[in-house]
């Protein structure tokens, strides 16, 4: 899944009910992805059938129908259509596929109402989620979370980064990053989270800094080389841009020096970075 609001609701879903999520990123070939998934004997599959990067349509069907088939515990595949005409698209070579508005309706009441939820009452030690180490030394090894995870990050979030109800974090952090889960905490935190597909700087010099002030961003979450691909650039904000006060957050490899001066010439002391 790329970074989408489906992937946020199944995160949640699944949780709900006691179950445990996992997920790899788009990105990922099929053999990587199986290296992970094999592990586990899961039972239900969620993809979508293609995102968007730098302006391209990349097809997921092809990749997902060779992981399903080397995934034999499988019982549902659940597509998530990425455009309105993707319903058109044939998925029976995907075996128990079906797209993912379809199976919701399955839950749907003869009158059309929707069911009250059932919570599922865990211990505080249940697995919940299952992140995986990078594998450069072999197959990916499984790093399990129980639901104390969510209490840590939760805690974690509200007080190193001086955030309330009304923060609103940017993040471009597709589901299959170790960070992922904290999305769900910022929800259980009432806070409010906007999800970006793709690259931030593609679609113009300013793009990026355009979404963060049309949305009122106060936090950042994103790769350290996206920063660094606009620090190339000289992606900066122009002084047309109300940014007043921006707490940036960066994962998956470590930020460099010349970054941190990058955001500073422009962003001046209004901005609080950090690296996980």
């Amino acid at each position: 899944m790329s970074n989408r609001r489906e992937a946020v609701f199944a995160t949640q879903a699944v949780i709900s009910i006691g179950a445990i999520w996992t997920a790899a990123l788009p990105m990922l070939g099929a053999q990587a992805v199986l290296q992970r998934f094999r592990q586990l004997n899961a039972k239900i599959f969620l993809s979508e059938d293609g995102y968007r990067l730098d302006g391209k349509d990349v097809d997921m069907l092809t990749k997902l129908a060779e992981i399903v088939e080397g995934l034999p515990s499988l019982e549902k595949v659940l597509i998530v259509g990425s455009k309105p005409d993707s319903h058109s698209k044939d998925i029976s070579c995907i075996r128990n596929s079906c797209f993912l508005d379809e199976f919701l309706k399955m839950g749907v009441e003869d009158d059309g109402s929707v069911p009250p939820m059932q919570f599922e009452q865990v211990s505080f030690s249940h697995p919940i989620t299952i992140g995986y180490t990078s594998g450069s030394t072999g197959v990916p090894k499984c790093i399990v979370h129980g639901s104390s995870i969510l209490i840590a990050v939760a805690n974690y979030v509200l007080i190193n980064f001086d955030t309330d109800r009304d923060s609103r974090w940017f993040s471009v952090m597709p589901a299959g990053t170790g960070i992922w889960i904290s999305n769900i905490t910022k929800h259980f935190l009432g806070q409010t989270i906007v999800l970006y597909e793709g690259s931030p700087y593609f679609l113009s010099p300013t793009s990026f800094w355009d979404v963060l002030e049309k949305h009122r961003i106060s936090h950042i979450l994103m790769f350290p080389r996206a920063l660094d691909e606009m620090e190339k650039r000289n992606y900066s904000p122009t002084k047309k841009h109300d940014l007043p006060l921006v707490r940036l957050t960066t994962s998956g490899c470590a930020t460099k020096p010349k970054t941190y001066d990058f955001l500073l010439r422009f962003l001046k002391d209004s901005v609080y970075s950090t690296s996980l």
